[in-house]
């Protein structure tokens, strides 16, 4: 009798996008990125007609580059980067959270199909031996139904673990590796993002643009070059600039305490974990008393040379085998919670 191990609060993570989900994002991030990056690195063309300040009746061309665009230009383009990177680092994070569950169903399921041939060979042994005592009048039909339908049922559950062990080895990959670094490097990531664009808006304090042309007039068709090197900045470029250089540390600090953040993820985790190794010892005990009850049935009627006890010693050894198998799931289980617990700074209970 086994007890699936659910870890519960687990089902609130958010599923894991696959890898090219991430690359598709990536890409998507980098052309919004070059989209902003274009228009602000490049110089701009202008071109006026008329002069208010002489009243003179001119056609300007020319070219003007702006340094404090051609800065957002490059920020936008490390924007897009450090959003990828966020991504990616979320998703990791999410993946490894999401596969705990899968994982320790693995280990444990690994274990059990390895035990249950044990077994299934004592079930088949057993039904040959009741064919065989059908042959000679020694047993009923009743008695070889019983045995066949014994190792149906064995078969049935090693074929069903042997099912989800194929589905999991796809989906459920194996780190050995604590959390810890992953979900700080998910907030790290988050907040540099934050930081990024911030800085983006903060560039605009200052600038430093330089225009080059042509200026001719209408009436006289006189027509000169021109030069301009044109300064400004905001009165508030640098508490602008202070202020966004503190976006990152609050961004990760918010991070950290929030209740949907990385960290405070990991630490249900680290819960609901230990909620399950918990439960895991009252499995393996209730199988432990199981398996005792069994041994202590079988050694009562090993003494008898009956047929009818020699029909229940044969089940009872096949019980006693596949109680074994239980076991040997609940023990693989309880090995993987625990060495996660170990490796991700969880309390075992």
């Amino acid at each position: 009798m086994r007890s699936s191990i659910l870890l519960c609060s687990l089902a609130l993570l958010p599923l894991a996008a696959s890898a090219d989900e991430a690359d598709s994002y990536c890409a998507l991030a980098a052309a919004q990125g070059r989209v902003q990056s274009a228009t602000l690195s490049a110089p701009e063309a202008f071109a006026s007609v008329g002069d208010p300040a002489s009243e003179r009746r001119n056609v300007v061309l020319g070219v003007r580059k702006s340094f404090a665009r051609e800065r957002q230009g490059r920020l936008a383009t490390e924007l897009a980067e450090a959003q990828c990177a966020a991504y990616r680092s979320q998703q990791r994070l999410g993946l490894r959270l999401a596969s705990i569950e899968l994982v320790t169903e693995q280990r444990g399921l690994m274990a059990l199909a390895a035990a249950l041939q044990a077994a299934l060979a004592a079930a088949e042994s057993n039904l040959r031996q009741e064919r065989q005592s059908l042959a000679r009048r020694q047993a009923t039909l009743l008695d070889v139904q019983s045995a066949f339908d014994a190792r149906d049922r064995l078969q049935e559950k090693r074929a069903r673990a042997e099912q989800r062990l194929s589905y999991l080895a796809a989906h459920a990959p194996v780190e050995e590796a604590a959390l810890l670094p992953d979900a700080e490097r998910a907030i790290a990531d988050q907040a540099r993002v934050t930081e990024l664009g911030a800085l983006l808006q903060a560039e605009g304090g200052w600038d430093v643009s330089v225009a080059l042309g042509m200026r001719r007039g209408l009436s006289d068709g006189a027509q000169s070059a021109f030069a301009s090197v044109a300064l400004s900045r905001s009165f508030g470029a640098g508490a602008s600039r202070r202020a966004a250089e503190d976006t990152g540390a609050l961004a990760a600090r918010w991070l950290s305490e929030q209740q949907e953040g990385p960290l405070q993820k990991l630490q249900r985790s680290r819960d609901a974990v230990a909620g399950a190794y918990a439960a895991g010892r009252m499995v393996q005990t209730g199988l432990q008393q199981r398996r005792a009850a069994l041994r202590e049935t079988l050694a009562s009627v090993e003494g008898s040379d009956t047929a009818a006890a020699a029909r229940l010693a044969r089940k009872l050894r096949i019980d006693i085998l596949a109680t074994d198998a239980e076991l040997a799931d609940a023990a693989a289980r309880q090995g993987y919670l625990q060495s996660w617990l170990a490796l991700n700074g969880g309390e075992q209970p």
